[in-house]
């Protein structure tokens, strides 16, 4: 079976590579809303879900895998950023995902950035984007995917403060999180509070260690049994930055990060720097993808597996999830390879991951977690015998 799903696989991206010249010509913004309009017809009845299903699925038992009490197909899914009003759900799982992220959503309406908002670099393998959260509103979104059934799809909800004003109030900022929250409180499976969105006209102030304390409070008086937190961070903060804001999600016990956001090209050297095509916004894809997976390992290893990570960014192969998961990641998200690589690529991942925890003898994807990325010894842990003759 796997070699005939291979096959398919192979076919589907030759057929890929011959249309993404054409599809390339298109507007990146023009060319994302016109898929967007196939992906909610194919979901849009049980025929093209299976047609869809037949030609992208994948599935293995392996690939199972239970986080923070939430059962998952597969770990592979789809980051926020791309689904911002929530209309795509029914066809995610026929390409293969496990989960997608919604959003994100605001509290108001967010029209977001003005004139051009996306843009390639094909040579670099990414995406710049300056969306700035464009969104309907959370009031909309919820009101329409209220009482929906996701099926086998896991879901998160992404909520986000509203972009609508440069000045910064820290009670209408939380007040602004919390209302998504609430209106979907009775939708999804996970919350993601993205307080590190490169594309707003405030920054990123809940890097602050006592605004981003006020918000985890408010957050949690919000929590919903059975719903896990996950905090979303900037991809170029500083090792402080991040340490400060991991440390304060541990004390206020969210359940994981998800590491990381886009990068920005002041703050990146992985991208080819001609390729550039505007002084502002932040870069998907191959750029992010060394950075999103130190960033994974350093946080693994200081909260020494405590939290949860969705590790992010770059991930265009099996080698590349494999490599997030070994280093701490329990699940993926992931949107440029669909872009450069073609749908297919989803459950091709997939296929690929079976492949490597069977050589490395892991039975799930659980027990593969940060296997290659060990956790340093506790400071009284005892010395070892060897060490000891040593001294």
């Amino acid at each position: 079976m796997s070699f005939i799903v291979g096959v398919r696989n192979f076919l589907l991206k030759i057929l890929y590579r011959i249309a993404r010249p054409i599809i390339f010509l298109m507007d990146p913004e023009d060319a994302h809303y016109m898929f967007k309009k196939v992906g909610v017809f194919l979901g849009s009845n049980p025929i093209t879900r299976s047609i869809t299903s037949l030609l992208f699925n994948y599935e293995h038992k392996s690939l199972n895998t239970t986080v923070d009490g939430i059962e998952y197909r597969n770990p592979v899914g789809l980051s926020a950023g791309f689904d911002k009003d929530g209309e795509l759900t029914s066809i995610y799982p026929s390409i293969g995902f496990g989960l997608a992220e919604l959003g994100s959503f605001t509290g108001e309406v967010c029209p977001g950035n003005p004139g051009k908002r996306l843009f390639r670099m094909v040579k670099s393998k990414s995406i710049l984007v300056w969306y700035g959260l464009n969104n309907q509103g959370a009031e909309k979104i919820s009101s329409r995917l209220r009482g929906t059934n996701f099926g086998k799809l896991r879901v998160g909800i992404n909520a986000a403060k509203s972009n609508i004003t440069p000045e910064f109030d820290l009670q209408d900022s939380i007040d602004d999180y919390v209302k998504t929250m609430q209106l979907f409180k009775d939708i999804g499976d996970y919350y993601t509070i993205n307080i590190s969105c490169p594309n707003t006209q405030d920054g990123e102030p809940f890097v602050d260690k006592n605004n981003l304390d006020a918000l985890l409070i408010a957050v949690n008086q919000n929590r919903v049994d059975g719903r896990p937190i996950y905090v979303k961070l900037a991809a170029d903060l500083e090792l402080d930055e991040i340490n400060t804001i991991v440390d304060c999600c541990v004390a206020h016990k969210v359940d994981g990060v998800v590491l990381t956001n886009l990068a920005k090209p002041s703050h990146n050297q992985e991208f080819i720097k001609q390729e550039l095509p505007y002084h502002k916004g932040a870069m998907s894809g191959l750029p992010l993808q060394r950075i999103s997976t130190n960033v994974i390992r350093h946080v693994y290893r200081r909260t020494r597996g405590e939290l949860t990570i969705i590790g992010v960014g770059g991930v265009f192969s099996a080698k590349d999830a494999y490599e997030k998961i070994t280093s701490g990641a329990s699940l993926l998200h992931m949107i440029t390879t669909m872009i450069f690589d073609g749908p297919q690529n989803i459950n091709e991942i997939n296929r690929g991951l079976v492949k490597l925890l069977q050589e490395d003898g892991f039975k799930s994807i659980a027990e593969a977690v940060g296997s290659r990325n060990p956790l340093p010894k506790q400071k009284h842990e005892p010395a070892s015998e060897e060490v000891k003759n040593v001294a």
